[in-house]
């Protein structure tokens, strides 16, 4: 009997940047959202839920923090484009949270769909833009 797949967002050598700081903070926000989609397979209550997608908010806060000072103290040239998007992650996320907790808004798939999708973006499309740059600056 084949088992079940426990995790919303299974790491992937997609989601591999090459900067070893990244990949290692990016597999922890992969660990995250994998316990908050459990958490809800499982039917956990709401305080369960509120304290994994508080987890959710402090580590993405610490990771954009120390992806920008690295991207600043290397001169990346896009940083203020990159801060912006950041920004704009966070304040979704943070918004997510608030109506969650509200009782604005259930855990569906949908709203699990976001979390996905909103790391997905976060790795694929803000943090491989900056890759090739910080290689190029000695980065590992």
């Amino acid at each position: 009997m084949e088992a079940l797949q426990r995790d919303l967002l299974p790491w992937s050598e997609e989601y591999h940047v090459g900067i070893a700081f990244a990949d290692v903070q990016h597999k922890q926000l992969v660990d995250i959202i994998n316990r908050l989609y459990q958490a809800l397979v499982d039917g956990k209550a709401r305080p369960v839920i509120g304290r994994t997608l508080d987890e959710l908010i402090r580590y993405s806060t610490a990771h954009f923090a120390a992806e920008e000072k690295v991207l600043q103290s290397c001169g990346y040239p896009d940083f203020p484009a990159h801060h912006s998007e950041h920004e704009r992650l966070a304040y979704a996320i943070l918004e997510f949270y608030q109506r969650l907790m509200s009782n604005e808004l259930g855990m569906t798939a949908q709203s699990v769909d976001f979390l996905r999708d909103w790391l997905g973006q976060e790795i694929l499309d803000v943090d491989m833009k900056f890759a090739p740059f910080l290689k190029g600056k000695g980065v590992p």
